[in-house]
C-alpha cells in the first residue's frame, strides 16, 4: 500500500499535531446544533490566511464516516482526474481511502488511480487537519485531485460521485479545496469573488465556469466545485450559502495584491 507523506507540515499549517490541534480549538467555535450537509467548500492557503475563514464551515458540520475531498491540481503532474489509493501520512497518524466509494467512483467516471497527482499537492492535506479535528468516529478520506475544465467529465465524475453515495449507508462528505481570486487588488477580487459565488450559492455549475472563464476569475477550484454541484443536486441539494468571505489583505494588510477566501454550505 502506497504511503504518500504530508509535504507542506510545518510550512501551511503546523509540524506539531497537538499545536495545530491547539489552533483549530482556538478558531473553530463550540455551536448549539451542528448540521449534515451533502458538502463544503473551503480554501486552502496557508493557516495564517484562511483558517479563520475554513474554521467557520467546519465548525458547523457534524461528523462523517467517509470525505471525498476534491483538491485542484496545483503542479501539473498526473491525471487530468486522480484518484488516490492507499494511505496519506499526516501528524496525527495516517488516514486509510475508502476503497468501496473509490473504485464506484473510479468504475463510473473519467477518473483513475494515480499517485502523481498527490505527492506534492497541498489543496487536499491542509483539509485533513480540520476533518482529523471535527472528528468524533473512526472515518476514511477519497482523495481526489481534479485537473481538468472539462465539462462532460467533469459532470461524469460528479454524476459518479452522486451514484457512488447513494449506493452505501454511510454518511458522506463532499469537500472542496478551492481558493478564490488570485493576485489582484481588494476592490478587484470582491468584485470577481462575488461573481463566483453567487453562481455557486444557486447552485449553477454551468454558470460558474462561464463567469469564471469570462472575466478571467482565477478561482482555482471551479472545477471541482463544478463537479460538486453536480452531484450535490442529485443527492437532492436545493440551496447553498456563504458561512465566511475575506482576503489575504484583511491578514497581511497588503490590498494591492489580494488572494479571495471563502467558505459554503451546500444543503
Amino acid at each position: 500500500m502506497f504511503v504518500r507523506k504530508a509535504v507542506v507540515a510545518g510550512a501551511f499549517y503546523p509540524a506539531s499535531w497537538d499545536e495545530t490541534k491547539n489552533y483549530l480549538k482556538s478558531i473553530i467555535e463550540p455551536v448549539k446544533q451542528k448540521i449534515k450537509p451533502k458538502a463544503i467548500i473551503v480554501p486552502h492557503a496557508g493557516y495564517v490566511y484562511s483558517a479563520r475563514v475554513a474554521a467557520k464551515a467546519y465548525e458547523l458540520i457534524e461528523s462523517y464516516d467517509t470525505y471525498i475531498v476534491l483538491g485542484v491540481n496545483h503542479t501539473g503532474l498526473g491525471e487530468e482526474i486522480s484518484v488516490f489509493e492507499g494511505e496519506y501520512e499526516m501528524p496525527f497518524g495516517n488516514l486509510k481511502t475508502d476503497s468501496e466509494i473509490l473504485n464506484l467512483i473510479v468504475e463510473n467516471s473519467p477518473a483513475k488511480k494515480d499517485i502523481y497527482a498527490h505527492l506534492q499537492e497541498h489543496s487536499i492535506e491542509v483539509q485533513l487537519p480540520f476533518i482529523e479535528y471535527i472528528s468524533n468516529k473512526p472515518y476514511k478520506i477519497v482523495p481526489i485531485v481534479v485537473g481538468t475544465h472539462n465539462r462532460q467529465k467533469l459532470k461524469e465524475l460528479g454524476t459518479a460521485i452522486a451514484d457512488a453515495i447513494k449506493s452505501t449507508d454511510k454518511d458522506v462528505l463532499i469537500v472542496v479545496s478551492s481558493d478564490m481570486n488570485h493576485y489582484e487588488d481588494q476592490k478587484t477580487t470582491l468584485k470577481k469573488d462575488t461573481l463566483a459565488l453567487d453562481k455557486i450559492i444557486n447552485l449553477d455549475e454551468e454558470g460558474l465556469l462561464d463567469v469564471t472563464e469570462h472575466y478571467n476569475i482565477s478561482m482555482c477550484g471551479a472545477a471541482p466545485s463544478y463537479a460538486c454541484i453536480v452531484s450535490a443536486k442529485l443527492l437532492g441539494s436545493k440551496k447553498a450559502s456563504l458561512v465566511a468571505h475575506r482576503t489575504s489583505g484583511e491578514v497581511n494588510m497588503d490590498f494591492n495584491r489580494v488572494v479571495g477566501y471563502a467558505s459554503l454550505i451546500v444543503e
